[in-house]
């Protein structure tokens, strides 16, 4: 199953890169860190440690050290959390093992800083990242994932084997982990995908009261966690289940 697994995520986040990427890495000296949002409360204070992870650049070309901060985290500010960025260099972006890797150092990190809790926030790749963290295969474990725009990466060209894919990341999820996955209609990368990725995600995790599966309305496209409605319906109640002792998925609209 791991040999599986490994495979799976590999191909899921570029392993697999179709002959037009440029694959030449920048100069850029400065190494994967990670990078506090507000000034931390520190972990006797904090509710816990929130890693936040982008989407990848799978060209390796740019350093999210130069990446926007997403308004999204400042809601996890707000409900009590220490917010880091994981701004990885584009020598840690791909291949898959490289970024798991430094999500895993992340997660570390903050476990040695004593944080109640751990959790993983990501976006698109990044979102895969936080769904591994939470994976009963990996021996290094965040407390919970957010995953936001997951469920298709264009590198992976066989519509079967990415949703293959999705399937056994999704079901790798530690049934004692909390875990939120968000698809967006129209979803470039995910395309004619989406029902499908829709379904599994669901299959997995609706019923369990630490989970919660969306499909949030009125916002669009792989880039929709930036969009202002999805951050003014989501933050706070995604804030509030990674708070929340026993969380409960229906705390966020359906």
């Amino acid at each position: 199953m791991k040999i599986a697994f490994v495979l799976v995520a590999a191909l899921l986040l570029g392993a697999c890169q179709t002959d037009n990427l440029v694959t030449t890495r920048t100069d850029d000296p400065r190494p994967t860190s990670v990078n506090y949002v507000a000034r931390p409360k520190g972990p006797q204070v904090a509710k816990g440690a929130v890693i936040f992870i982008n989407g990848i650049d799978f060209r390796n070309r740019t350093h999210q050290y130069d990446d926007p901060t997403p308004d999204i985290l400042q809601w996890f500010v707000r409900g009590g959390f220490d917010v880091y960025r994981l701004d990885l260099a584009p020598s840690d972006q791909s291949p898959a093992g490289r970024l798991f890797a430094a999500t895993e150092r992340a997660i570390s990190d903050m476990r040695r800083q004593n944080y109640k809790r751990v959790y993983v926030v990501g976006q698109s790749a990044g979102g895969v990242a936080a769904l591994i963290s939470v994976s009963r295969e990996r021996s290094i474990q965040s407390d919970g994932a957010i995953a936001i725009a997951v469920g298709g990466i264009n590198a992976v060209e066989s519509p079967q084997l990415n949703l293959w894919a999705h399937r056994e990341i999704v079901d790798g999820i530690r049934t004692d982990r909390r875990a939120a996955v968000f698809h967006f209609r129209d979803d470039e990368l995910l395309g004619r995908w989406h029902n499908e990725a829709v379904a599994i995600s669901r299959a997995r995790l609706d019923g369990r009261r630490n989970a919660m599966v969306r499909v949030p309305p009125g916002v669009t496209g792989h880039y929709a966690m930036d969009d202002a409605a999805f951050v003014k319906t989501y933050g706070a109640c995604l804030a509030a289940f990674l708070a929340a002792d026993d969380p409960d998925g229906s705390v966020c609209p359906p």
